[in-house]
């Protein structure tokens, strides 16, 4: 079974709501997404899964889950949209009310 895509990764549904995916390297790398954590924005984060190991890191209950990142962490992971999905940087910003010069 190969690694399930951080689009299909919806838990822990009591308290999380994706809202997109903003950087997906693939299996057995990395995922950040965008979403609400008990109403508030967040960026989740996520190792995917591969081939050996499908539901990659974090995972509960055998659910891939996500991890919230500390909010002191948004200004970097923005600067690492520009750099690899410069396509998303505005959703991104828009998102978390982040102004052009943040």
């Amino acid at each position: 079974m190969p690694y399930i895509p951080p689009e299909e990764v919806i838990s822990p549904k009591a308290s999380w709501r994706l809202v997109d995916v903003i950087i997906d390297k693939g299996p057995e790398n990395c995922a950040y997404a965008i979403g609400m954590w008990d109403r508030k924005r967040r960026i989740g984060f996520r190792w995917n899964g591969s081939d050996g190991a499908p539901l990659g890191n974090p995972q509960s209950r055998g659910l891939p889950t996500w991890v919230m990142l500390d909010t002191a962490l948004n200004r970097a992971v923005v600067k690492l949209v520009e750099k690899l999905n410069p396509d998303k940087t505005p959703i991104v910003r828009a998102f978390l009310a982040m102004k052009v010069e943040e």
